[in-house]
């Protein structure tokens, strides 16, 4: 008797028991306690609060003892959290391509307001650029005061060196001049740059003052320094016309940085710069009128260099250790050619030669190095501004 009361009082114990309550039921609720729960209650209301509503019919049915029930709602209520979530994030992407996009008409506002203030500063420095030369025209050339014999063999010797300065300098400058565009009416030009017709007009004319000069050094008068300063100058200046008009408005200027650093890399030459461009110098070059096997091997890579790089034209520079005479012209004149063969073997889209004679020694003529003098300078016509 007393046993089966004891069974009796188990049994109702077990029934008054509460029900465990379902684990998703507490995986429900940590997701609608956690950050991105409050995001979707900002940014996607309407699907929070659908999922809110699965969540407490859940719990409502657990309370009822309808744990099948229970356990299907709050499933339900995680997929209506993840949904909610979902939209948020699409919300907040949406909102942050708005942003972006405002950025980014503002930038293209200040870029606008830059091309301006650019066109302006381009029309301020022509107008200078013009008031200088007209008063540099208007002055009189003051012709240098005589000299003894021996000052006066120096001026001879600066005013050659100056008149190749100017040839290879002109040389550059045509070079680059089939490279620059014409100018068209809804586009920017660079800082101080002039018009396509204009450069041709500069050009032109330094190269006709270069041509004043030659003649003026083949004659039997004194040196012509002052004419050869002035050549140097107009020919740099036409060059430094070109560089403006080719350098974007829009793109810092740098080519030159970037192949000057790509010529380095190679460890096979010691580039250098100068008004030019990019130099690289190479001695011991021929063998009679040919090129020695070594040499051929390096030209072969500067022509690599060079097709890769088309925006740079090359100038082939042929110094001597002495001034040729006039039976040994059409030798240097081959060894020059020989040269840019090579370099257009290698697919240099564009070169031109220029035969400097011994009028740009590096070190004294007289000096028992001067077998340096004679060199070949190759150079990549730099078409920005550095």
């Amino acid at each position: 008797m007393k046993r089966m009361l004891l069974v009796a009082l188990v049994a109702l114990a077990s029934a008054c028991a509460p029900v465990p309550r379902p684990p998703v039921l507490s995986e429900v609720d940590a997701v609608q306690q956690g950050a991105a729960a409050k995001e979707a209650r900002d940014l996607a209301p309407l699907a929070f609060a659908r999922a809110e509503k699965f969540r407490k019919d859940a719990n409502a049915a657990y309370e009822a003892g309808d744990l099948a029930g229970s356990q299907l709602l709050a499933e339900r209520a995680l997929a209506a959290y993840a949904h909610a979530l979902t939209l948020a994030r699409v919300a907040r992407a949406e909102t942050d391509a708005k942003s972006v996009e405002a950025e980014l008409e503002a930038r293209k506002a200040e870029l606008a307001s830059l091309d301006g203030e650019q066109t302006r500063a381009a029309a301020e420095v022509a107008a200078l650029e013009a008031r200088i030369k007209v008063a540099r025209d208007a002055q009189p050339v003051a012709p240098s005061s005589p000299a003894d014999a021996a000052r006066e063999k120096a001026r001879i010797a600066a005013a050659r060196s100056l008149a190749l300065e100017a040839r290879m300098l002109c040389t550059a400058a045509r070079l680059l001049l089939p490279e620059v565009p014409a100018a068209k009416a809804d586009a920017p030009r660079p800082i101080g740059a002039p018009t396509r017709e204009a450069l041709v007009a500069e050009l032109d004319e330094a190269q006709l003052i270069v041509g004043k000069l030659d003649e003026s050094l083949a004659g039997s008068g004194p040196a012509p320094i002052d004419l050869a300063t002035r050549a140097r100058a107009s020919c740099l200046s036409a060059l430094t016309g070109m560089r403006r008009a080719m350098t974007p408005v829009t793109r810092a200027p740098g080519a030159g940085d970037a192949l000057l650093g790509e010529i380095s890399a190679t460890r096979l030459f010691s580039p250098s710069r100068d008004d030019r461009g990019i130099v690289v110098t190479l001695r011991n070059v021929f063998a009679g009128e040919k090129l020695t096997p070594a040499a051929t091997e390096q030209i072969t890579r500067l022509g690599k260099l060079a097709a890769e790089n088309p925006r740079f034209p090359l100038a082939v520079i042929v110094h001597q250790e002495k001034e040729p005479s006039a039976k040994e012209q059409a030798a240097v004149k081959a060894r020059a050619e020989a040269v840019a063969a090579a370099l257009r073997a290698a697919n240099a889209p564009k070169v031109d030669v220029v035969l400097a004679g011994a009028a740009s020694p590096v070190v004294d003529p007289a000096g028992s190095d001067r077998a340096r003098n004679a060199r070949v300078e190759i150079v990549f016509v730099t078409p920005e501004t550095f």
